[in-house]
C-alpha cells in the first residue's frame, strides 16, 4: 500500500475528511460545477458514486483498525456532514446509523467463523428496522399516516416537474405514479442500501486481504444463504400484509418486500454456484443479464432462495453444511 493512503487510514482525522468528501463533501464540488453542464453531471455521478463507496471504507478501517476506531472515525465524519447541513442533526444521525454502526457491526461480524450469514443477516435487519423507526418517528411528528409521510417526502421531486396548466391527464398520471411509489419505497430502499452495503464490505475484504491486514475468516459469498427465522418472518410479513391494516399493513408490505430481496439473493447465489460448478459462465453473464434488464424475473429467484432454506441445494456440494 502507498505510504500516503497507509498514513490516511491509520489517522482518525485523515480517514474522517476522506470518509465525509465520500459521504457528502463532494456535493459541493459538484454545486460549483453545475453552472458547466457536462462537467456538473460527472461531478454529481461522481459524488452518488462516492456515496455508495462510503460503507467500503468504513468497512476497510474496520478490518484493518478495530471497531473503536472505525467509531472514532464515523463519528467525526458524521459531525462534518451535520455541520455541512447547516447543523441539523437528521444527516448526521443518518450517516452515523445507516451508514457507520451498521457497517461496523456487519463488518465486526463478517470476521468471525461463522459471520457470513450472520453478517448479512444482521446488516439487513438494521436498516430495515432503522428506516422503519425513522419514518415513524417522523410520521408521529407530522400526525400522518406512514405512506402519507413517505408521499409527502416524494412530493417536491414530483411538484418540481414542469407540466403544461392544461396537461391533467399527465399529473394525474404523475399523481398515480407518487402513490405507487410511496407504497414501496421504504423496502426498496432498505433492500437496495443493503445490497450497495454487502457488496462494499465484500470490496473492503478483498482489497483488506490484498495488502495484508484482514485478519478475519475466509468466507466464500456464494454461500451465502439466511435461516429458517427469515423465511418465518417473511411469510410473517405477508399474513400481517393480508390481513392487518394502516400502518401496519404499509410496514409488513415493506418488510415482505425487503426480506424478498434477500431470498432473491440467496437464490441468485445457489443459481450462480449450480451454473458455476457445471462450467456455465456464459448462462451466468445471461442469467445477470436479464435480471438487469428485466426486474420481474427476481421472482423465480425468490422462490428458489426460500426453498434453498429448507432443501439446501447446496448440501450435496458442501461438506461443512452435511454433504
Amino acid at each position: 500500500m502507498h505510504p500516503a493512503i497507509a498514513y490516511v487510514l491509520s489517522r482518525q482525522l485523515p480517514c474522517a475528511l476522506l470518509l465525509w468528501c465520500m459521504l457528502g463533501g463532494f456535493v459541493i464540488v459538484a454545486g460549483m460545477l453545475r453552472e458547466v453542464p457536462l462537467l456538473g453531471l460527472i461531478a454529481m455521478l461522481a459524488a452518488v458514486a462516492l456515496n455508495i463507496l462510503a460503507p467500503a471504507l468504513i468497512a476497510l478501517i474496520t478490518f484493518g483498525g478495530g471497531m473503536v476506531f472505525a467509531i472514532q472515525v464515523v463519528l467525526l465524519a458524521s459531525l462534518g456532514v451535520m455541520a455541512m447541513a447547516g447543523f441539523a442533526i437528521l444527516p448526521g444521525v443518518w450517516s452515523l446509523v445507516l451508514y457507520g454502526l451498521a457497517t461496523i457491526v456487519s463488518a465486526m461480524q463478517f470476521m468471525r467463523s461463522d459471520g457470513l450469514n450472520k453478517s448479512a443477516t444482521t446488516l439487513a435487519c438494521l436498516l430495515g428496522v432503522s428506516i422503519g423507526l425513522g419514518l415513524v418517528a417522523g410520521a408521529f411528528n407530522a400526525q400522518i399516516s406512514v405512506q402519507a409521510y413517505v408521499g409527502q417526502l416524494l412530493e417536491p421531486l414530483f411538484s418540481n416537474m414542469r407540466l403544461p396548466a392544461d396537461d391533467a391527464e399527465t399529473r394525474l398520471l404523475l399523481d398515480r405514479s407518487q402513490t405507487m411509489i410511496a407504497q414501496i419505497l421504504p423496502g426498496l430502499l432498505a433492500w437496495g442500501m443493503w445490497a450497495a452495503w454487502w457488496g462494499d464490505i465484500i470490496l473492503a475484504r478483498t482489497m483488506a486481504r490484498r495488502y495484508g491486514f484482514y485478519q478475519g475468516a475466509e468466507h466464500d459469498v456464494l454461500e451465502l444463504r439466511f435461516g429458517r427465522p427469515m423465511a418465518y418472518a417473511f411469510l410473517l410479513a405477508l399474513l400481517l400484509a393480508n390481513l392487518g391494516g394502516g400502518d401496519l399493513r404499509y410496514l409488513a408490505v415493506n418488510a415482505a418486500l425487503l426480506i424478498a430481496g434477500l431470498l432473491a439473493a440467496q437464490g441468485i447465489v445457489v443459481t450462480h454456484r449450480w451454473l458455476k460448478e457445471r462450467s456455465m459462465q456464459m448462462l451466468i453473464s445471461l442469467m445477470y443479464l436479464v435480471l438487469f434488464i428485466w426486474s420481474a424475473m427476481i421472482i423465480p429467484f425468490v422462490i428458489v432462495g426460500l426453498l434453498d432454506i429448507w432443501f439446501d441445494f447446496r448440501r450435496n456440494h458442501d461438506p461443512a453444511h452435511g454433504g
